[in-house]
């Protein structure tokens, strides 16, 4: 019999769900990890959404305030999946009782919580994942892989766009992705920060940006809009590469599109969410770009799900890799690997929070802005 660890978690909408399937799915994977998750305690102050997501999804407890899935005796795993404002306090106090914990990105609203958490976090010697979920497609994984192999040779270019169109519509309601105290920026700190961390992974530290932002809709139900709908950056990396990363939630008829491109001297990796099983690379100067399946034996979770390589001719979904996600950190939990390099750590989410903001200073300022790291102290 495995070994069960108590889970709370905040925030019961749409993330909350697919991080409780995630946790619901860790006992029907091939290899169920040695510590199997038990839905213990659930809040939300949206009532009917946190009864939907208990009923669903069999949480014990559901209730309005956060201190009880973060400081309640009987969980050991906190999951913060609530507005970003919401980061901070819960995850520390969960983090202070001695809980392990896992955050939503981004991180924190800006920079400077970003990296209080992390650093109070690191001190209290709880094991820390920040939820960047790219990281867990197969898919992407075999392409840092490729990456890192060298094949493509010294990567030169970076490009990435992630475009949605979910704030176009000016009749929209306001919500908290739309209010900076809230959320700290907008397509930057939603979209952007997710290549932002792939960017990280593939080619290195970012240190230095240009950036300029765009806010379509200025004002929903009343309300001022101070945060981007769309931005456009350039990025230069500690290696000396190049880069570009743009976002955009007023991008008309897209849906949620997110592509990828690494050029090296050697050859080129493309990736399109939309096409989550698959990668396009050029090996060569002017070879042309062949299609690859990434769910082959070998390949990053082919057999994750089934025996028998049956996973080997079958593609996986988005809600898959949370599963993926989750089963590494209560393999973590565990003693029996570490969070980083294959998933965030809360120091990742606090160094994507400073290229965020570096990119905000220069949408303010017209200049390009370095991008500076802190460290822990001692």
């Amino acid at each position: 019999m495995a070994e069960t660890i108590g889970v709370g978690m905040l925030g019961a909408g749409f993330i909350g769900m697919i991080h409780s399937f995630a946790l619901r799915s860790q006992e029907l994977v091939r290899t169920p990890p040695s510590l199997l998750p038990r839905l213990i305690s659930l809040a939300d102050l949206d009532e009917p959404a946190r009864r939907r997501c208990q009923e669903r999804f069999g949480w014990q407890t559901a209730g309005a305030d956060w201190r009880a899935p973060a400081e309640d005796a009987g969980t050991a795993l906190f999951i913060n999946a609530a507005p970003n404002h919401l980061h901070l306090e819960p995850t520390l106090a969960a983090a202070r009782a001695g809980k392990h914990v896992v955050c939503e990105k981004p991180l924190a609203p800006d920079a400077d919580t970003a990296f209080r958490l992390w650093s109070e976090t690191a001190r209290t010697g709880v094991v820390h994942q920040c939820a960047f979920i790219f990281r867990f497609i197969p898919a992407l994984k075999l392409f840092r892989e490729i990456v890192q192999s060298g094949q493509i040779g010294e990567v030169i270019h970076f490009r990435s766009s992630y475009l949605m169109s979910t704030a176009l519509e000016p009749g929209q309601p306001m919500s908290w992705r739309f209010d900076r105290a809230v959320a700290g920026s907008g397509a930057i700190g939603d979209l952007g920060a997710h290549h932002i961390d792939q960017a990280r992974c593939l080619v290195g530290e970012i240190a230095e940006v240009s950036a300029l932002g765009k806010t379509q809709v200025p004002e929903r139900d009343g309300h001022r809009v101070e945060v981007d709908d769309a931005f456009v950056a350039i990025a230069k990396f500690a290696n000396g590469a190049i880069g570009t990363i743009e976002g955009s939630r007023i991008a008309c008829g897209y849906g949620h599109t997110g592509r990828i491109q690494v050029d090296g001297t050697k050859g080129s990796i493309k990736f399109d969410v939309e096409r989550l099983n698959e990668l396009e690379i050029a090996d060569g100067i002017a070879a042309g770009f062949r299609t690859i399946q990434a769910i082959r034996a070998g390949h990053p979770f082919a057999d994750f799900w089934f025996d028998g390589g049956i996973q080997g001719s079958h593609p996986i979904g988005w809600t898959e890799c949370f599963a993926h996600q989750a089963h590494h950190l209560l393999t973590a939990i565990a003693g029996q690997g570490s969070v980083a390099p294959v998933a965030a750590t809360f120091e990742d989410g606090y160094r994507a929070a400073e290229v965020c903001e570096a990119m905000l200073r220069s949408w303010r300022s017209g200049r390009r802005e370095s991008v500076t790291y802190r460290g822990l102290a001692g």
